[in-house]
């Protein structure tokens, strides 16, 4: 295992009064211990440490990592005689925490967060039963009930940790699970696989971010690197009717907005932007999966905000505090100002900032491939020649520059009061949602999955855009790609079902040599592919057809030792300034007084941190 990057304590704040949703305010109730039966008991063995399980198989708890290739293979869907499938003889019941997108509207009616066809297929097929705890509407309200019960050691069973210094803090409060017997025991061979692909030779980094203080204490997140590639939407059937090129720069996109709004396109604002609790732009702790913030545009200014960055003599530095993030802040607030820019930017709650774009009123906004096809699959419902296309911003210089994200950024908690059938019942409903997810009805929304956590091969996307314009090209055939196909392979989880369903949703008369447009798919495709399939074909196209010219990473992505009594009073600082000078309230003039007060705030301590931790 690499070496720890110990993350510090990060100071929450205790939400006092806060009800916790479902429960009357009572705090998590352990589960009871549920009799073990012998297929699920596993007895220590007094010599080597190990575990044993009635298949047969030695399972190896001491912390050895098992490689994917002396796994045994994984059961197909529908089989279940595998020990990383199995299910169990008794119900298992895990209670948990969740977020819930409150405009998400495709449960059937009679559904719910902890009764729906997810978690139905983990009952009926696993004997794992979810129970909802509580649920919490937007970013901001789950990440205060998260710190409430991390403060008052009230977990549930499960919950996920928006980002590492949750896991931290809960992990140095005693109050996680060593995750690692249960993980190495029963995690699926499709799982290693994909954990392989993120390091080499048992030295993974999704295992080291998961391990605080030498314990394994969380399920990985490891997502697409197209997860923090940002790049801006727009209504191509807009531009072509007013006989606009596709925008290059943000100059060229800031007159394609004004366009839509003096053509009655767009008659409020036509550029979307975060709603309350959200960020304009990603940042070092949350490095991927930023919806409706402006990354595209600091990316134009050659600016990376929130990155710890070296510059040209090695020393490090804090991408907010430049000249060309000042530039590209001025620039949004002039767009604000002549009201491009939703005017209620960082004050709409429970995912109104994306109604124009759903309702057919906004014709831009920014994210990464997902939000188009899979966020925006209202806008086809409500209008199906609505036809939204990718592209990403330039700079000045015609330069693409993105930052890169983390390998993952959120974390599966589980409480130390979990049992142990708990504990593997969680790995195995993971396991599940990595080979299954492709085979469910995806027209209900995917989130409803109870703690999904992704998992998913760096390239996936790319690799599938490939794959599947090859089938579409007749370079390759749907069943190369399905099992015992001449291509087929379990690290890209959905491609065997994609490469099945292709023509269910792209018309026969698609000619593969254009780009595709919603006209050449089948917008009413019910089973979610047609939204997949735009995010991937569309979505997904700027990253896996054009090479950017600079990949910028951060130094590093964790808060470490010692930022903890800095960090809260810089980060507040930082969100509250910047949203601040877009929208007018306070002026760009002041951006010196900001960068002086962000390193004199403590901003030059965390600087010294992160050398130190570097050269060390």
């Amino acid at each position: 295992m690499s070496k720890k990057i110990i993350a510090a304590l990060l100071a929450l704040a205790m939400v006092i009064g806060l009800a916790a949703c479902g429960n009357g305010g009572n705090t998590s109730s352990t589960a009871e211990e549920s009799s073990k039966t012998e297929s699920s008991t596993a007895e220590s063995s007094t010599d080597a440490g190990e575990t044993n399980t009635d298949e047969g198989t030695t399972i190896d708890a001491t912390g050895a990592w098992i490689p994917a290739a002396e796994h045994e293979d994984d059961a197909i869907p529908g089989e279940n005689d595998d020990r990383a499938f199995k299910k169990f003889e008794n119900t298992v019941e895990i209670t948990f925490g969740q977020q819930v997108d409150p405009v998400d509207t495709t449960l059937p009616e009679g559904d719910s967060v902890d009764n729906n066809q997810y978690t139905r297929y983990l009952e009926e097929k696993f004997n794992i039963k979810y129970v909802c705890e509580w649920t919490a509407g937007n970013t901001a309200d789950f990440q205060q009930k998260l710190s409430l019960a991390i403060a008052s050691a009230s977990l549930p069973n499960s919950v996920i940790a928006p980002n590492r210094n949750y896991l931290v803090q809960a992990a140095r409060a005693d109050l996680l699970a060593d995750l690692w017997p249960a993980f190495n025991g029963y995690d699926s061979k499709q799982v290693k696989e994909i954990v392989e692909t993120t390091g080499t030779d048992g030295d993974y980094r999704a295992i080291s971010n998961c391990t605080v203080d030498d314990v394994f204490c969380a399920l990985p997140n490891i997502t697409v690197d197209t997860d923090g590639v940002y790049i801006y939407f727009i209504r191509q059937d807009w531009l072509d009717e007013l006989n606009i090129e596709a925008p290059k720069t943000y100059s060229e996109l800031k007159a394609a907005a004004k366009a839509f709004m003096e053509s009655g396109k767009s008659p409020d604002y036509a550029i979307a932007g975060i709603d309350n609790g959200g960020r304009t732009y990603s940042n070092f702790l949350q490095s991927s999966n930023n919806g409706y913030g402006f990354d595209a545009l600091y990316q134009a200014f050659n600016a990376t905000p929130g990155y710890f960055l070296r510059d040209d003599a090695g020393k490090i530095y804090w991408g907010t505090t430049t000249d060309e993030m000042k530039a590209a802040v001025a620039e949004l607030a002039e767009w604000y100002k002549e009201g491009l820019i939703n005017p209620e930017i960082g004050v709409t709650t429970n995912g109104d900032n994306a109604n124009g774009v759903k309702n057919g009123t906004c014709g831009i906004f920014m994210g990464p491939w997902w939000s188009l096809g899979y966020g925006n699959g209202d806008s086809f419902k409500n209008d199906p020649t609505a036809d939204w296309q990718a592209y990403p911003l330039y700079t000045n210089d015609g330069e693409w520059n993105i930052h890169m994200k983390d390998v993952g950024t959120t974390y599966t908690m589980l409480s130390k009061d979990c049992t142990a059938e708990q504990l593997e019942a969680a790995v195995i409903a993971n396991n599940v949602l990595v080979r299954d997810e492709s085979t469910f009805d995806t027209s209900v929304a995917i989130g409803w999955y109870p703690q999904r956590n992704v998992i998913a091969a760096a390239d996936e996307c790319e690799y599938e855009y490939n794959a599947l314009m090859g089938i579409l090209k007749g370079e390759a055939t749907v069943e190369d790609y399905q099992i015992g196909g001449a291509k087929y392979t379990t690290l890209y989880k959905n491609l065997a079902n994609d490469a099945a369903t292709l023509s269910e949703v792209i018309s026969e008369d698609y000619d593969p040599s254009k780009e595709l447009h919603v006209t050449d798919m089948d917008v009413m495709t019910n089973n979610g592919q047609f939204n997949r399939f735009y995010a991937i074909f569309v979505g997904d196209r700027p990253y896996a057809t054009i090479e950017p010219d600079k990949k910028i990473y951060s130094e590093v992505y964790y808060t470490l030792d010692g930022m903890d009594q800095y960090w809260t009073q810089v980060s507040d600082l930082e969100d509250q300034t910047i949203l601040q000078m877009i929208t007018g309230k306070k002026s760009i003039d002041e951006w010196d007084q900001f960068c002086a007060d962000w390193h004199a705030q403590g901003g030059d301590k965390i600087l010294e941190i992160v050398e130190e931790f570097l050269a060390g």
